[in-house]
């Protein structure tokens, strides 16, 4: 019997996995954000008298003012964020005007986006409550913010707004004790907003665009083609924006280096890419000077913003070592880019902070490596899309 064979189909059983092309809501920006807004609500005079009527009252006081926002649908599911259904609740959101095109530096480099201005508003209901919980007046207003967004939003997209949350307190406190009542209150109302763009638009999983196929089954005379179907083009410098390969987070301590500019003890409160995203990453430094002759004094720096560009995760003696730099302030004002480093190994747990002045590139402070004697550093790999490995089919 000779080793020549035929080759032998195999069937695919029911619900094998298969290509398909998907239709799906494609996010092409995503921004989310805090907007506080003060205002000055007035009391009438019929209110005036009825709160002083109850403040006279020792069985009613003292009275406590309690302010009154709409509930929000919750985060999920995505169904129940849907702006038309939410105007009928007390709050919405929506566009202001035409969007705008612009051109902004992103990452050392200009991009074109779109800016757009949106208004976001709530019905705020202040109600006085004596100590019964009997409603003494109220009153109602509404609230708004307007803000301006940066945000990939070409042509052929749609723009979802949402409040998640609306918070609301009074800067003076809640309680009015005794006689004369205050002809007004101030309130801070903070509305937790949402910000997609979004497009339908068919994918082939896994992700990226697939085309319709021609109508060629029963084509039996010359048409005049169709325009191709062409998606609205993505914006790769805006969003999405990269993972992280690792996070670290920690407040640790320690004396500085050999290589030092200067002797004393230098500490780090970190939080570099919380969720493996270096979005609301936080960075503080604190050096405490020991030899005070060279008139250097104690020094504090806070990060303002980190360089996508410059993370780097690597690994180091069985552990992990995290490397990024940015822009920060110190406590008195001076602008300085920084590196830092820090290492969470077999052998101990380290960190190292630069801090160069901006025109000139030169480094005015140096920690050297820094041996933690206090605290503690963590740092965690994050399994990110290059991780993933896809098995072929045979």
């Amino acid at each position: 019997m000779g080793n020549s064979h035929k080759h032998r189909h195999i069937p695919k059983a029911s619900n094998s996995l298969q290509d398909e092309c998907i239709r799906v809501p494609k996010v092409y920006d995503w921004v989310t954000d805090t907007l506080t807004v003060t205002r000055n609500l007035m009391f009438s005079n019929k209110q005036l008298e009825e709160i002083e009527n109850a403040l006279e009252d020792p069985a009613r006081r003292p009275l406590r003012v309690v302010c009154k926002t709409p509930k929000t649908p919750p985060l999920f599911p995505l169904t129940n964020s849907d702006p038309n259904l939410c105007e009928e609740k007390g709050f919405y959101c929506e566009q202001v005007g035409e969007k705008r095109n612009v051109t902004v530096p992103i990452n050392g480099e200009f991009v074109d986006a779109q800016l757009v201005d949106l208004i976001f508003t709530a019905d705020v209901g202040l109600e006085v409550i004596d100590r019964n919980g009997h409603i003494v007046t109220k009153l109602n207003t509404d609230v708004c913010a307007l803000e301006s967004f940066v945000l990939c939003y070409p042509d052929g997209t749609d723009l979802l707004c949402r409040v998640s949350k609306i918070l609301c307190r009074m800067s003076c406190g809640s309680l009015l004790l005794n006689r004369p009542a205050p002809s007004s209150i101030k309130v801070e109302v903070t509305f937790c907003v949402d910000v997609q763009v979004e497009a339908e638009v068919k994918l082939e999983v896994l992700a990226k665009f697939c085309s319709p196929r021609n109508n060629d089954i029963e084509a039996t005379e010359d048409v005049e083609l169709c325009p191709p179907i062409e998606f609205p083009k993505q914006c790769p410098d805006i969003f999405p924006r990269p993972n992280c390969e690792c996070s670290a987070r920690g407040e640790a301590s320690g004396r500085t280096g050999r290589d030092a500019t200067e002797q004393g003890r230098a500490g780090i409160d970190a939080d570099i890419c919380p969720n493996c995203s270096l979005v609301d990453s936080i960075f503080e430094f604190t050096f405490d000077d020991t030899d005070t002759s060279d008139g250097l004094k104690d020094l504090n720096f806070f990060a303002t913003s980190f360089d996508q560009e410059s993370l780097e995760c690597s690994e180091c003696d069985g552990g992990l070592k995290l490397i990024v730099s940015g822009e920060g302030r110190t406590n008195k004002g001076h602008r300085l880019d920084f590196n830092l480093a820090m290492v969470d190994s077999n052998f101990g747990k380290q960190f190292q902070v630069q801090l160069i002045e901006e025109r000139t590139g030169e480094i005015v402070f140096d920690t050297g490596i820094v041996d933690v004697t206090e605290g503690n550093l963590n740092i965690e790999d994050c399994v990110t899309f290059k991780d993933l490995r896809v098995k072929k089919t045979v």
